[in-house]
């Protein structure tokens, strides 16, 4: 009986020691998950506030009238004319070889230049 007694009352001793420490370890987990719930807050907040300041930025880059400013600035860029246009076709392909290719590319730049010749009238008439 003396052992029965004596079990039970370790069992009650180690029971509530065991229960005790592990309550602290888990206190400090939570206390160190929080702290890190903390941080991932203010870096999503920094995070909000510097994608708001890029729309702004974005914005304002964005703006037309800065962008035909600009343009008319560094790029001379001037209508597209008929004589600019070319057909696919007059262009010669990597998988024609070098005799077919300049036969081909002599064809179709013929044909875009009797193209060329029915469009320049047909502006000329429309003018």
């Amino acid at each position: 009986m003396t052992n029965t007694k004596t079990i039970s009352y370790i069992l009650a001793f180690i029971i509530p020691c065991l229960l005790g420490f592990g309550i602290l370890v888990m206190k400090n987990q939570v206390q160190g998950l929080e702290k890190e719930l903390v941080s991932l807050n203010k870096s999503i907040q920094t995070d909000i506030k510097t994608i708001h300041v890029l729309k702004a930025e974005w914005s304002h880059l964005n703006n037309p009238a800065r962008l035909r400013k600009l343009a008319a600035k560094h790029i001379s860029l001037n209508p597209l004319q008929a004589e600019q246009i070319i057909n696919l076709s007059a262009l010669p392909f990597e998988y024609e070889s070098g005799d077919s290719k300049k036969m081909i590319a002599q064809k179709n730049i013929a044909d875009y230049a009797e193209q060329n010749k029915e469009i320049k009238k047909l502006v000329k008439a429309q003018r």
